[in-house]
């Protein structure tokens, strides 16, 4: 009958206690290297659409380059976007010589700055090396990093000064919440102690968070926060579970459903005093009254070097990125959306598992950011 809301053909994504198995299956140890990670078969990498793929769609240059040093972690994490790739390639060292080819060339096509990732870029045997390059070169340097050398005084003596600020991965308030996302005892400890370090190296360093929320720690996030916040950090992102790796894997135990993001998310700028938040990964329309908190709104178009697979071998080239719609789409809800352009709606497997009513779509009379 005309007027009647439609049923939805999916069901709705909720909490359930036994979601939380997924953590029982190893027990925690000082080292996580015994859990092995989980394989699946790479696709092949794109070929870029263009001679000059630096250049944008827009005549824009791209300015930010994102390099994987090592594909070794000392921990599990269950939730591990880069799960697969660690598997894949963790045989095919990523070696100086590479490094240094790679900032130079990216440097003469007008990159500004260097993110450093992994697995965990620390551990790799020139990495102080590939910083003081990249400084030589103009660019910016930054990290993304569980603390694991940084936790040791002497080597963040070194790292700090040519790091122009550094992204460490907190996911619990305490041990007993962090080291169950990481699988490793541990590492609550280690990330504090590189926090803390890095700042007695330098007490106006550039320090920033990533935790990344799944059902299993979303309650715990504002304390979270609040505690990234106290140690001093002046970015705190706060990123939903990502469909890629173990995070796929293990999507239907750890992603997030779109009422707890309504419930939670805007429980947590209030308890960053100092810093900064932003939110991603998540539907703008959900994150209410703190919409403009969206990394949506403030990402940063970026290449990401790093191993891919072509037909009979790897390589280790770029993937260019203009948009931050990896993995996410418009669902229904969105396409009366009066934000739809600039908001990239919902995880593409949360929309093939689960149903998108939950989401609040903007009226047309209601006001852009910005």
């Amino acid at each position: 009958m005309s007027g009647e809301t439609p049923v939805p053909t999916k069901p709705r994504a909720e909490v359930r206690p036994e979601d939380a198995r997924v953590l029982e299956a190893y027990e925690l140890r000082p080292r996580a290297g015994h859990i092995p990670r989980a394989t699946s078969k790479m696709p092949v990498a794109e070929e870029p659409g263009t001679d000059t793929p630096w250049i944008g769609p827009h005549g824009e240059v791209m300015e930010r380059l994102e390099l994987h040093l090592t594909y070794h972690c000392p921990e599990r994490c269950v939730f591990c976007s880069e799960e697969h790739r660690m598997a894949a390639y963790h045989p095919f060292s990523v070696t100086w010589g590479r490094v240094a080819k790679v900032l130079r060339l990216h440097a003469s096509r007008g990159v500004k700055s260097v993110h450093f990732t992994g697995g965990e870029p620390t551990i790799h045997p020139q990495f102080i090396e590939a910083c003081t390059l990249a400084r030589k070169l103009g660019m910016r340097t930054s990290i993304g990093t569980i603390g694991t050398r940084l936790a040791d005084l002497d080597f963040a003596r070194r790292a700090v000064p040519v790091l122009s600020e550094a992204l460490f991965s907190l996911h619990g308030p305490n041990p007993e919440v962090n080291d169950r996302m990481t699988r490793r005892q541990g590492s609550f400890a280690q990330t504090v102690a590189a926090m803390r370090n890095t700042l007695e190296v330098d007490p106006d360093f550039d320090l920033f968070v990533n935790t990344v929320v799944t059902k299993l720690n979303v309650d715990a996030l504002p304390d979270t926060v609040a505690l990234a916040d106290e140690l001093g950090a002046k970015l705190i992102i706060v990123s939903n579970t990502t469909p890629e790796g173990g995070g796929l894997d293990k999507y239907a135990e750890l992603g997030l459903p779109l009422s707890k993001i309504a419930e939670i998310m805007p429980q947590v700028p209030p308890r960053a005093k100092r810093a900064i938040v932003r939110f991603f990964g998540m539907p703008m329309c959900l994150l209410r009254p703190y919409d403009l908190f969206s990394n949506d709104l403030h990402w940063d178009p970026r290449v990401t070097v790093e191993w891919a697979s072509k037909p009979g071998k790897v390589v280790f080239e770029g993937q260019y990125n203009w948009e931050p719609n990896r993995k996410r789409q418009l669902v229904e809800p969105c396409r009366r959306c009066s934000r739809n352009g600039i908001c990239m709606g919902v995880y593409d497997r949360y929309a093939e598992l689960y149903d998108t009513s939950e989401l609040r779509p903007y009226g047309q009379g209601e006001a852009d950011p910005g």
